[in-house]
């Protein structure tokens, strides 16, 4: 029998406020805090190489906050706010949120009896960026196309949850450039302007169908 406080390392402490962050973005319905938490989700496995903590204990700890941060949070994200771009979605909305926590759990169950190189399947992070910077976008430009926005959010969390249980091939560590582009887009969808962050998300998800299909993955 082991003590936590024997084995928790810093890296597990980055790991929880991942946690804490999908839980803010539930509790406030906001999806800056699932944004934010996709930060600390890539900071707590450099810090544990970076001070050579790697453990199946931060692995298992990991998943589990993803769970909640990228699979519960976007879940309820669709649901809150579903009704507001289509009136009467609302259980469409609980059903596809059904179906992309589930594809988010399969996903990262898959990941940890996987040993790979690259990432099979759409990372959940990448799913829940992909989903809640599209709802967002559609929330804020939902007078525009009135009515419509909600239907096309749908789909976009069906393609994202069967992405993420699918043989597609992505990068596990993408160009530098890309990532500098990507940490900017976070940024300023934070700062409530998600367009750049669906525009490097729609690349990403590209990106792996095409490294696929054309063996270059």
């Amino acid at each position: 029998m082991f003590k936590i406080r024997e084995i928790i390392t810093i890296s597990d402490y980055v790991t929880l406020i991942n946690i804490v962050l999908g839980l803010m973005a539930i509790l406030l319905n906001d999806f800056a805090f699932v944004y934010v938490a996709v930060v600390f989700d890539a900071l707590d496995g450099m810090v544990a190489r970076k001070t050579n903590t790697v453990s199946d204990f931060g692995a298992e700890l990991d998943s589990i906050c993803d769970v909640v941060s990228f699979g519960v949070a976007p879940a309820y994200l669709l649901y809150a706010n579903i009704g507001i771009l289509s009136p009467g979605l609302n259980m469409w909305g609980a059903l596809l949120a059904s179906v992309f926590i589930c594809c988010g759990a399969l996903r990262l169950a898959r990941f940890g009896v996987l040993d790979v190189k690259g990432f099979i399947g759409l990372p959940i992070p990448a799913g829940a960026l992909f989903v809640c910077s599209i709802l967002h976008a559609s929330l804020i430009y939902n007078g525009a196309i009135t009515g419509v926005l909600g239907y096309v959010v749908l789909f976009v969390y069906l393609i994202a949850g069967l992405l993420m249980i699918c043989d597609i091939r992505y990068p596990k560590y993408p160009r530098k450039a890309y990532l500098v582009a990507f940490s900017l887009a976070i940024l300023i969808g934070v700062l409530g302007q998600p367009i750049p962050l669906v525009l490097c998300l729609i690349f990403y998800t590209i990106y792996g169908v095409y490294g696929t299909l054309t063996h270059e993955l």
